[in-house]
This record gives C-alpha cells, structure tokens and sequence, in this order.
C-alpha cells in the first residue's frame, strides 16, 4: 500500500514565518539587550494605549536619557541629605571640644558659652550658639526638634537667609573641620540675633 501522506510545503512555509510558533525565540531569549527589550515593550505599550507609533531609536534614546535624570536625581539627593560628604576641609585633626549628641535640653547655654568663649574654645561656642537658637526656635513654636534631624531639614522648616547662613557657619564648624575664630564667633551672634528678632517666615 503506497503512502498517502505528503507534506504541504506551502503551509509550512506559513508555519514558518508566523512568529506565534517561533518556539525557539522564547526558549533561547534572542539577542536583544535588556534596554532593547525595555524600549520595544514601551514602544508597544505607547502604540496599544494611544494609537502613536514611536521609532524604536527615539524610545531607546529616550529611556538612555530617562536614565540619566534618574542617576542625577539620586545623585542630588545623596548630596542633599549628606552635605557634609562633599564639603573640602584639610587633614582631618583632633576637634578641640569632645564629640557629643548635639541636643538643646538640660544645657546652660549662656554659662556653656560663656566658659568656651573664656578659654578661646570658639568652636564650642559656635555650636552651642546655634544650638541655643534651635532651643529658641522650639520654644516660640517655630520648629518641632528632634535628634534625628539634620540642619538642612530645620533651614527648610524655617524660611529666613539669617538662619540659613548661621545653619551653614554650624555645618562647616561641626562637621566640616572649618576653623572657628573669633571673627566667626561674632558673625554667629550676629545672625542669631537677627533669627531671634523675626523677618523670616516659618513653615
């Protein structure tokens, strides 16, 4: 008995060509990057959602460019929250007072400093100023403090160029191994008095 079986090259061809049963495509992943794929999903997506072809260039340029936003917002946002990472200081040395939790409860601020500023100890007296006006700010309802706030989060709290200056004087003295002098010490002051008096605004 002959055998009746024969093979429909047309249909196989058809088989062939249609991507539906391109089984070996998903099973070996194809040669596409990852940001190739990315850019064709949303190019599919856009086409889908909104009826726009877009050119698979311009979405693969676009995501490169998207991406670049991201790493440079990321970036600002390291340096926002972490200023003192990026200030320049010389070798670090010995601070000339003990490191300690910089709080505004249970100080003598006017005794404290009084005693720096007679032993010449102007970073000291640096801190203790600004600190002193943290605690002034806390009492007349302009702040709420806490431990684990960063002088960046109280200069946005607080709208005033004064405060500003005087928060940035703290950083570099506290932080950023910036000498304290006497000259320093009375630019402080100057700028406490004018937080103390008003004119700025509080959020």
């Amino acid at each position: 008995m002959p055998d009746t079986l024969q093979i429909d090259s047309v249909q196989l061809v058809a088989f062939q060509q249609d991507p539906r049963y391109d089984y070996d495509r998903e099973l070996m992943g194809g040669s596409q990057n990852l940001l190739e794929w990315l850019s064709e999903v949303i190019s599919e997506w856009i086409k889908d959602t909104f009826d726009v072809v877009l050119d698979n260039d311009f979405t693969y340029y676009l995501l490169i460019f998207i991406g670049v936003l991201v790493l440079a917002f990321l970036a600002w946002l390291w340096w926002y929250k972490r200023p003192k990472l990026f200030m320049k200081g010389d070798k670090e040395e010995p601070l000339d007072y003990d490191v300690e939790e910089d709080t505004i409860y249970g100080v003598n601020f006017e005794a404290d400093i009084k005693q720096a500023l007679k032993a010449a100890d102007y970073r000291q007296a640096v801190r203790l100023s600004y600190l002193q006006t943290l605690k002034y700010l806390e009492d007349t309802g302009k702040i709420e403090w806490q431990p684990s706030k960063t002088p960046s989060q109280y200069v946005r709290q607080v709208n005033m160029p004064a405060f500003s200056s005087l928060s940035r004087h703290f950083i570099n003295v506290r932080y950023g191994n910036y000498e304290a002098t006497a000259e320093l010490y009375e630019q402080v002051k100057a700028l406490q008095a004018k937080v103390m008096k008003g004119g700025g605004t509080y959020e």
